[in-house]
């Protein structure tokens, strides 16, 4: 139950380092939290950085990320989706959620005020009550604007003054009527800065003083990050107005003092408040200024100073309640009680199998069944794996390509490719290695099944000798080419479409949407046509995606056809097309191999939701094995799609009307996993296609994959760069 609590960019990869730490342990021994207390900046800044991604990962290893108002949160989803790819659903009582490696990674915006005790206190002092009085007599009267500002460029100190100095000129009646009382704190935290901006802030104070004269304004510069608290609350005490002119900044907490400052007084202070701030999104009263827009900032303290007391005291009440009642207690009780509200669920799969089925009492068999299936979806352990392996002959193995076989580039993340459309990423070398042996084996039938189109499928992993490939969702497939061919036989699927009709109405419209989406082109292959928005920007992608589909579904809704929305690509494809049909055929035709021995190994991989279906037809085979054929719903006919001789060991053109195998009394293993934790028909699984690789190359030579060590080879870097 212990929670660790982050603070601040400064340590935005330790949520990560202490994760992988607990997975050394292999016990997660804490709850995280990430808070931010400064803006969250845009997604193209980190786009710029050399380690962007890895500091977002670095937050992401969180249970909660938490910021002070919405923009944040909003900057910070938009640099999960366009960096990582990772997209994000709202979750029960207005919470936000990122779906990161399987598990919900909750957003939350929650705010803290002053405390209202030491503020109440510090109220009373008699330095407060004759300071504020000194202020007053001081400025005989004047109305006086109050700003103390932190002496950075980003505090636009340099934009209030000049705007002030507008007032001055082109109003000559304020001139004897109002007085600015700037402070400016020299932290030494950023010199350069800071030496900048006070040399420029002097320059033109001195301007104001020799055009108006020295009662206008009231200029004074102080050491350290902070005035005292009783100099500060005795400026709020007398001030008529806080003017803030932040180019960028966070919550700051001298806003939300001012205005518990301003309790008891006749007439109320105003604060005049940047929109670039975090304090405006807080301060519902607060006048609202763009420090960039000259003209509407001097209307906007114009009306700060001639404002009705009416106006002042109703826009005072808007802030003071929860000024008054959020100090750092409630904000930390709220962002703990949205920890365990969301995190609830990670502790259940902890507990025993005794312990889940006690919590269930009373629950509904629906309920049930899904926390059974829960409980069941656990991870991947090689060692049974290569056990089972070696202690069976008849294997198939069958794996889907991107994201699986190869590190899959996140969809929703805005990189540009140069080759896009137009060939596949390679699987790295190890796994290339390892399919060529596991492959060479003639005990093992290995597949690779894409949905990509039979060339790029080809192209990457093609030269392999002994590797079938399925391409198109396994509308058409390759057997297995054996070593010396020229070439690969193709054959295809029959599935009862009239594909050429459907293709020429849904190129007239794709071609509209590519003509109208920078970024997007058209995927042609066997029995499917999609629409790539891949290398688009994410957002508009997506969208045009939607009203892509519903045009299709229109215009085709004559033929027995379906439309696929995932990984980046709308597609068409005939409605009984499925990646579960090619695995089906392919372990029913080497089940029927040597007079029907039947199949004692099964290893199916996938990522993504395409892949389910390999998954139940791997289950649905298993439980129909030795069924009589006549129960059973046969494959697709069989085509020829090219010129080639197919080996009398690889029945693949005819479908043997039997599927009763003489391996009744062996054990047989099957595993379907998939690559990512995620609600699935699977029965295990993987993290990443990292996992994938290792586990190809233990079961060909029993050692790792060596391009998994530099992921914590760049952990490392980014740790003592």
């Amino acid at each position: 139950d212990d929670v660790v609590w982050v603070h601040d960019y400064h340590l935005s990869l330790l949520p990560r380092m202490m994760s992988e730490e607990e997975t050394k342990i292999g016990s997660r021994l804490t709850k995280k939290i990430f808070y931010l207390h400064i803006p969250f900046p845009v997604s193209m800044i980190f786009k710029e950085i050399e380690f962007g991604s890895t500091v977002l990962e670095g937050i992401l290893h969180s249970d909660i990320v938490g910021f002070h108002s919405f923009t944040d949160a909003r900057h910070f989803l938009s640099s999960a989706k366009r960096i990582l790819g990772l997209s994000h659903d709202s979750l029960e009582g207005g919470l936000l959620g990122v779906n990161y490696k399987g598990r919900t990674v909750v957003v939350t915006m929650s705010s803290v005020s002053v405390e209202p005790e030491v503020v109440d206190a510090v109220m009373s002092f008699p330095t407060v009550i004759s300071g504020a009085a000194e202020l007053k007599s001081k400025h005989n009267g004047r109305a006086i604007i109050a700003g103390v500002d932190v002496a950075q460029y980003l505090s636009g100190i340099s934009l209030k003054l000049a705007t002030y100095e507008r007032l001055l000129q082109d109003s000559p009646s304020w001139r004897d009527k109002v007085v600015l009382v700037q402070r400016c704190l020299i932290p030494g935290a950023r010199r350069l800065d800071e030496a900048r901006t006070i040399r420029e802030i002097r320059g033109i104070v001195n301007q104001i003083k020799s055009k108006f004269g020295d009662a206008v304004i009231d200029y004074e510069e102080v050491y350290g990050s902070s005035m005292p608290i009783d100099q500060r609350v005795a400026l709020w005490r007398a001030a008529d107005c806080l003017f803030s002119a932040d180019v960028r900044g966070g919550l700051a907490m001298m806003p939300l003092e001012f205005v518990f400052a301003q309790k008891g007084k006749d007439s109320p202070g105003i604060v005049i408040a940047s929109e670039f701030s975090g304090t405006f999104s807080i301060l519902n009263g607060a006048l609202r200024i763009s420090p960039f827009d000259m003209k509407n900032t001097l209307a906007t303290v114009d009306r700060a100073l001639t404002m009705s007391k009416q106006e002042r005291e109703g826009r005072h009440l808007r802030d003071i309640d929860f000024v008054s009642s959020s100090g750092s207690d409630k904000w930390i009780q709220n962002v703990l009680r949205d920890l365990f509200d969301q995190t609830k669920s990670l502790d259940e799969e902890e507990t025993d199998s005794g312990d889940i089925r006690s919590s269930l009492e009373g629950k509904t068999v629906g309920a049930f069944l899904a926390a059974e299936q829960e409980d069941q979806f656990t991870r991947l352990r090689s060692k049974s794996v290569i056990s089972a392996y070696k202690s069976t002959s008849k294997r198939v193995i069958v794996l889907d390509f991107n994201g699986t076989i190869v590190m899959k580039q996140a969809v929703d993340s805005y990189l540009k490719r140069d080759n896009a459309g137009s060939t596949m990423d390679a699987p790295p070398a190890d796994v290339i290695n390892s399919l060529r042996i596991l492959c060479s084996d003639p005990k093992n039938t290995v597949f690779v099944v894409s949905g990509d189109n039979k060339e790029n499928v080809e192209q990457a992993i093609g030269h392999i000798p002994g590797l079938g490939l399925a391409a198109s969702n396994g509308s058409c497939f390759s057997p297995p080419m054996q070593e010396g061919a020229a070439y690969r036989t193709w054959l295809a699927l029959d599935l009862g479409v009239d594909w050429a009709s459907v293709e020429g109405l849904a190129l007239r419209i794709m071609a509209k949407f590519t003509a109208r989406t920078n970024g997007s082109f058209i995927k042609r292959a066997h029995s499917s046509i999609g629409w790539s928005y891949y290398s688009c920007d994410p957002e508009f992608g997506s969208l045009q995606a939607k009203y892509l589909v519903i045009e299709l579904e229109r215009e085709l809704a004559a033929f027995d056809v379906r439309f696929v929305n995932l990984k980046g690509i709308v597609e068409v494809i005939p409605r009984k097309l499925n990646k579960g049909i090619i695995v089906k055929k392919i372990l029913r035709d080497v089940a029927a191999r040597n007079n029907n021995a039947g199949v004692d190994f099964i290893l199916c991989m996938g990522d993504d939701i395409s892949d389910e279906k390999m998954f139940t037809s791997v289950f649905s085979f298993v439980s129909e094995m030795n069924e009589d054929y006549t129960n059973v719903v046969p494959s697709p006919p069989v085509i020829q799609l090219s010129q080639g001789t197919l080996l009398a060991s690889q029945p693949f053109l005819l479908e043997k009307p039997v599927v009763r195998c003489n391996n009744q009394n062996e054990q047989i293993y099957a595993f379907a996993v998939s690559v990512g934790k995620k609600e699935s028909h699977a029965s295990q699984y993987v993290d990443d296609a990292t996992d994938v690789a290792d586990l190809l190359v233990k079961l060909s030579s029993g050692k790792t994959a060596s391009f998994r060590r530099g992921t914590e080879d760049e952990m490392q870097l980014m740790q003592f760069s």
